[in-house]
């Protein structure tokens, strides 16, 4: 089955960019389409809060969106290859904004970004935990944070010292296997999501990061159900979040 996409990619209609998909950390980031062009195969959309920049750089790009396919809905997406910033595109009322027209290559093709969907944390959405490592416990905003979160990892950002002593946490080695709780919390309600307990596998340490601090890749390794249909509703409405504030903001 082939897939228009010139009945797909509308302008209005929300995207997500999926950042080096078949990575051990894809990343994602929403935004939604101005404007598309078939002849030439280019679309132009809304600069994502986390904005490209001259030197933005990455292995591979998807630009996705949902639809519905008779009983299910799916996930669709092209690939594209390059990217222009356009610093004063022209909307319908004339108003000026910040836009990015990429250049996508046909087919459309389903694609499963599951493990994409990498929520970077911020002051609305939060993620809370303590972590056991050598039969010690360690808590975050002392020994360490959480920088962003997805449905197979999570990144933690730790202070190479902590009260101008050398933090244990600077010693996890790859492929260690680290239990770790967290809270999900979204401020704008009176209890968090959800908590979970997850185990997780090191897959990455970059200790060059900062004279300061350290980053941590983590992939999780049991999430379960349960504990996956909390994570993914979590990040879902981060994402929806973000969408509504680009609306509104162009």
């Amino acid at each position: 089955m082939g897939f228009d996409i010139s009945k797909i990619m509308l302008p209005s209609v929300g995207v997500d960019m999926v950042f080096n998909i078949n990575s051990l950390a894809p990343y994602c980031r929403p935004s939604i389409i101005y404007d598309i062009n078939v002849a030439n195969t280019s679309i132009i959309i809304a600069q994502p809060h986390i904005p490209f920049l001259k030197d933005t750089n990455f292995k591979e790009l998807h630009l996705t969106t949902i639809i519905q396919d008779k009983n299910r809905k799916i996930r669709l997406g092209v690939t594209c290859r390059q990217f222009k910033i356009i610093n004063h595109f022209a909307l319908a009322n004339n108003t000026k904004v910040q836009a990015v027209l990429l250049s996508y290559e046909l087919p459309v093709k389903e694609t499963n970004i599951r493990g994409g969907f990498r929520l970077l944390l911020n002051a609305k959405h939060l993620v809370k935990g303590k972590l056991r490592y050598k039969n010690f416990e360690y808590y975050t905003s002392r020994e360490f944070s959480i920088k962003d979160i997805s449905l197979s990892g999570l990144s933690l950002v730790i202070p190479k010292k902590t009260n101008n002593k050398p933090n244990p946490l600077c010693e996890i080695k790859i492929n260690e296997h680290i239990m770790i709780g967290i809270i999900l919390i979204n401020t704008n309600q009176g209890t968090p999501v959800g908590v979970l307990s997850i185990k997780t596998q090191v897959v990455r340490i970059n200790t060059n990061n900062s004279r300061t601090y350290a980053l941590v890749g983590l992939k999780i390794l049991n999430l379960g159900n349960k504990n996956e249909t909390l994570l993914n509703r979590f990040i879902h409405d981060a994402q929806i979040d973000d969408l509504k504030t680009l609306s509104r903001r162009n």
